[in-house]
This record gives C-alpha cells, structure tokens and sequence, in this order.
C-alpha cells in the first residue's frame, strides 16, 4: 500500500516504475495508491498505457481509520518521499499495522525509526532502481517480510510510543534545567 497526497516530492509514481519491473518478473502483487492530488490524472493515465491495472489500484482519497484498515490489511507499505517531507507520521502508523516497509532514507522520520534490515529496508533517494530491488526483495521472500513487519510493529510499539516520549521529554528536560547534556 502507498498513502498521501499525489505530489511530486511523495514520488508515488515510484509505484508505478516499480510495477513494470516487478510485472517483467513474474511476480505476482497488488499496489494500493490511496489519495488524490496534482498527479492523480497522470497516475491514472500511466496505468492505462502500461496497462497496469490488474496491479495498481488509484483507491482515491479516504478517512484516516479506512487508511489504516488497508495498512493492517497489507504486508508491504511503500514510503517513497524525499527530502520534502517532515516527519512522516504515516510510516509510524504503518509500522504499527507490522508493515513491512520500503522507504527513502532521506525522508524525516526514516534514518531514526527504520533499521535497514531489521524493521525496515531503506532505499537511496530518488533512486527508483534501489526502490525496486527491495520492494522485488520483500515480495520474493515471504518470511523475510513477515519477521520485518513484526519487528517494525514491535520498534512502535516498544520504542515510538507515547509513554517512552514523555520519558524522554522528562530527561531532556531535567537534564537541561541541570545544565546537563
């Protein structure tokens, strides 16, 4: 599954570059693009020349808890911005729906939560060869995906929560008030 806005520094056309290649394959899969935006048209209109449509679905926009239903109902989830996005909370909501994720390193949140190979695999920007090779990798080895969708689950649950924030937030700041580092 790939969630947010169709603009251009989400790149998800990186799903639809991805199809080809993994279609050229023989792999058998389905993408789920949920959302709308400046792209859509352009989305749509590559689907139906490349003739992708048994592999990728343009799902439109929805309410979040629909959003997080195709999360929890998925193996894989695709987080393919750059540089332009902030944190990206999406890739802990999908972590925490035991995705297994594909994601640019350069984006916010990614060089903090995800550990390549662990709970995670992170591709180079902008690099939709290197997108390609670890999204062709999670679908060709089914255990593989299954143990770093548990792992991403657990890194959320374990480490991204609210409680260790606040616990956090609570060192740091007694540390600074102490003149601590």
């Amino acid at each position: 599954v790939w969630a947010g806005r169709l603009i251009k520094w989400k790149h998800p056309e990186f799903c639809l570059d991805a199809a080809k290649k993994l279609i050229a394959d023989g792999l058998d899969f389905e993408i789920n693009i949920i959302g709308n935006g400046e792209m859509e048209e352009e989305l749509k209109k590559g689907i139906e020349e490349e003739k992708l449509g048994s592999y990728v679905k343009m799902l439109g926009s929805m309410p979040p808890e629909k959003v997080r239903n195709y999360m929890e109902e998925s193996e894989i989830y695709l987080f393919t911005s750059d540089r332009g996005e902030g944190w990206g909370v999406v890739l802990n909501e999908a972590m925490n729906s035991g995705c297994a994720v594909v994601a640019s390193y350069s984006t916010g949140s990614v060089p903090f939560v995800v550990k390549d190979k662990q709970n995670g695999l992170i591709y180079k920007n902008d690099n939709v060869d290197d997108f390609y090779s670890q999204l062709k990798y999670l679908l060709s080895n089914k255990k593989e995906t299954e143990r770093i969708g548990r792992n991403a689950y657990e890194s959320i649950t374990n480490m991204w929560n609210p409680k260790v924030a606040a616990e956090r937030l609570y060192k740091f700041t007694d540390a600074y008030l102490n003149g601590e580092d």
